[in-house]
């Protein structure tokens, strides 16, 4: 990975490039979309996952991507990046004869039955990744997989979708998080729930997951899931949690498929919101309440500790850090923190609350495009304008160049009351000691994707 400093220093500049468009702050901000994004900048800070690192989570499920050799250079490069990556990964190319001939359908089952005869070790489930131009030509994907569950009854198929030209409904990543959970069939009810379809196994010190076990249910955790007869397993959940509003549409699938009920609990970091995610989950799962007046004593007295240690030391957040960015700033902000930039592209509706109450008490507040073409410009200089700043996510730690940084991707499991208490202990262990493998880390894909 080329650096823009190492190239060109920072004390001899190549171009002279104003942020307008690509940084506003929150208080001249419209909401949901601060910026206008046309040509596309990709930072090298690459820690979120992708959909070739998703289908890893399946136990004993093997990807097989059926498109044209360009797009397959970066999914077969991302698959590499994670331990038996490589071992789990295949592919057909879609080439202009079959564009020729539309044999699309074809190609496709001869191609994925090949693949699966010749591999060592039988997969209990395949994911078939179509791309753009199979539909553009309008492949009939239900005939492709009709014919390969006849051929192959012992596997369970998956209907994958590398598409990213065709966001009519979904993103690439609301879609692979819903197909993520099409293998999970009806099976006999106990008392248990779901914790979908989050990438990182959820904590097991929160006060949800606390609740449910003192209230007798299991709990399977897609993102902890380790042999596929423990995916399958899900199946007989009476409702599937879940934290992330891109989870929504598999949630809602789960719940026509199978007749879970499905419980949004977002991350927040307000005290209103987490109460009532727990509520929610006592209202309808029959539990007992903890005591939340002592978890919120608990966070107001570390919060003001740590306070005390940083001061006004200058904090950045990014979007990949945490899906609530701005509600983190907001938290941090009323207790006394000095957080002067958030890294985002554009607002969840679930944000809305804070981006106008931090509009109307931190107009001030840098708002800042991380794929506007702008940004490959912008010098990364803030560590050495401000002296220390310390950044929650990799890709503020890497637009401020800073080796203070907390290392969460999407929020690395933490949750609830007891999430938020451990992301302020990790910030206090971030402020106290430099990181000098920032690059190094920043660049490893999927972070913490162990396949």
């Amino acid at each position: 990975m080329i650096y823009e400093n190492e190239i060109h220093p920072p004390q001899v500049p190549r171009y002279t490039v104003t942020p307008d468009g690509a940084e506003i702050s929150i208080g001249r901000a419209d909401f949901p979309k601060p910026f206008y994004i046309g040509l596309q900048y990709a930072s090298p800070a690459r820690g979120h996952w992708t959909i070739a690192h998703s289908p890893m989570l399946i136990p004993q499920c093997h990807e097989i991507y059926v498109c044209c050799a360009c797009c397959l250079h970066g999914v077969v490069l991302s698959a590499d990046e994670i331990p038996d990556g490589a071992g789990r990964f295949s592919m057909v190319t879609l080439t202009n004869e079959n564009l020729i001939k539309g044999n699309l359908e074809d190609m496709m089952i001869d191609g994925i039955s090949r693949i699966i005869e010749e591999l060592p070790e039988r997969p209990r489930c395949v994911e078939g990744f179509t791309s753009c131009m199979q539909h553009f030509l309008h492949i009939d994907v239900r005939i492709v997989y009709d014919k390969l569950r006849q051929r192959f009854p012992d596997i369970d198929f998956i209907d994958g979708y590398m598409t990213p030209t065709l966001q009519r409904r979904y993103t690439p990543d609301i879609l692979g998080r819903r197909q993520l959970m099409r293998a999970v069939t009806k099976m006999p009810p106990r008392r248990a729930v779901n914790y979908i379809v989050n990438y990182y196994p959820v904590d097991g010190d929160n006060e949800l997951t606390a609740m449910l076990c003192a209230g007798g249910y299991a709990i399977h955790d897609f993102a902890d899931c380790r042999t596929y007869d423990e995916y399958k397993q899900m199946g007989e959940s009476a409702a599937n949690i879940y934290f992330l509003e891109n989870a929504a549409p598999a949630a809602r699938d789960m719940k026509r498929r199978l007749g879970q009920d499905a419980l949004y609990l977002p991350y927040a970091y307000d005290y209103g919101t987490l109460r009532k995610n727990l509520q929610t989950a006592a209202d309808v799962l029959h539990l007992t309440m903890p005591d939340c007046d002592a978890f919120e004593q608990q966070i107001e007295e570390k919060a003001m500790k740590l306070h005390n240690i940083l001061g006004q030391t200058p904090i950045a957040i990014d979007f990949t850090a945490t899906p609530r960015p701005l509600g983190l700033a907001r938290f941090l902000l009323t207790h006394g923190y000095n957080v002067y930039a958030v890294y985002l592209d554009a607002i969840s509706p679930d944000e809305k609350d804070s981006f106008f109450f931090l509009k109307e008490h931190y107009p001030n507040l840098s708002l800042r495009s991380t794929m506007h073409f702008k940004r490959r410009l912008l010098p990364r200089d803030d560590s050495r304008k401000y002296g220390k700043v310390l950044a929650i996510g990799q890709m503020a730690a890497y637009f401020t160049d800073t080796k203070y940084f907390v290392n969460v991707i999407e929020n690395s499991g933490l949750y609830g009351y007891v999430g938020l208490m451990k992301l302020l202990d990790w910030i206090g262990d971030a402020a106290s000691k430099e990181n000098p493998d920032m690059r190094e880390i920043i660049q490893v894909k999927a972070w913490g994707c162990h396949g």
